[in-house]
C-alpha cells in the first residue's frame, strides 16, 4: 500500500503528491517520475521495504514532492508541468532552503529541460541541486530545443545517477558528479547506493 500524501497538487497536465517531514513544506525535494508511472506506484517505490527514500528524507527533515507525468507527454509539455511544480513549491515553502529537483527516466529529462528553460528566461528556480537518474535520452528535435536552452541547468549542482549500460544522452563531463552502478532490484525508486549518495549532497 502506497504512503498517503499530506497534500495533493493539481497542476497543468500533471498531479503531485506532497509528503512533508513536519507540519509545513520547508526543505523540498521534487522528484519527477518516468512517463506514465502512476503516483501510487511512485509512492510505493519511494517507500519501498528494501529502501525507503521517503523515510530517509523525513529523518533528515526533508520533504518529498512526487510529480507524475502522463504516458503520452512531450519533453516541452512535461517540462512546463515541472516548472509549475517548482513555482508552487517556492510559493508554499517556509524558509529559504534551496530546492532539490530531479527525476527518473523521462521525468529526469523533463526536469532538466524545465530548469534550463527557467534559467534561459531568467526565472529564479532557487534550485541548489539537480539530479538525473537513468534519464531518457532526448529525441533529435528535443536535443535541438535543449541546446537552445543551454543543454542543462547551470546554476544548481548537477548529479548524474546511471545504471551501467543506460543511454541517458549524458556523459560524465556534462555533470558535476556521476555515480554508476549495476541495476538494482526492481521495487525501490532509488537503490540504497544511489539514495545514500544523493542524500549526502542535498543543499542546506
Amino acid at each position: 500500500m502506497a504512503a498517503e500524501p499530506n497534500e495533493t497538487w493539481t497542476l497543468r497536465n500533471a498531479t503531485a503528491w506532497v509528503f512533508t517531514a513536519d507540519e509545513n513544506l520547508t526543505r523540498p525535494v521534487l522528484l519527477v517520475g518516468d512517463a506514465g508511472t502512476g503516483l501510487a506506484d511512485l509512492a510505493a517505490g519511494a517507500d519501498h521495504g528494501s529502501y525507503s527514500l521517503l523515510s530517509e528524507l523525513k529523518a533528515r527533515g526533508r520533504d518529498l514532492i512526487l510529480l507524475g507525468l502522463p504516458a503520452d507527454g512531450s519533453m516541452t509539455g512535461d517540462g512546463g508541468s515541472v516548472q509549475n511544480a517548482v513555482v508552487r513549491a517556492l510559493a508554499e515553502r517556509h524558509g529559504d532552503t534551496r530546492l532539490t529537483v530531479g527525476g527518473t527516466g523521462q521525468g529526469a529529462l523533463a526536469a532538466r529541460y524545465a530548469l534550463a528553460g527557467m534559467e534561459y528566461q531568467r526565472i529564479d528556480h532557487r534550485a541548489g541541486l539537480f539530479f538525473s537518474h537513468n534519464g531518457a535520452s532526448p529525441e533529435l528535435e528535443d536535443e535541438a530545443e535543449l541546446s537552445r536552452m543551454g543543454d542543462r541547468p547551470r546554476i544548481p549542482l548537477f548529479l548524474r545517477l546511471a545504471d551501467s549500460g543506460v543511454d541517458d544522452g549524458l556523459d560524465e563531463e556534462i555533470a558535476d558528479e556521476t555515480i554508476t552502478a549495476e541495476a538494482g532490484p526492481a521495487g525501490p525508486l532509488l537503490s540504497k547506493e544511489y539514495g545514500s549518495w544523493l542524500l549526502e549532497r542535498l543543499p542546506d
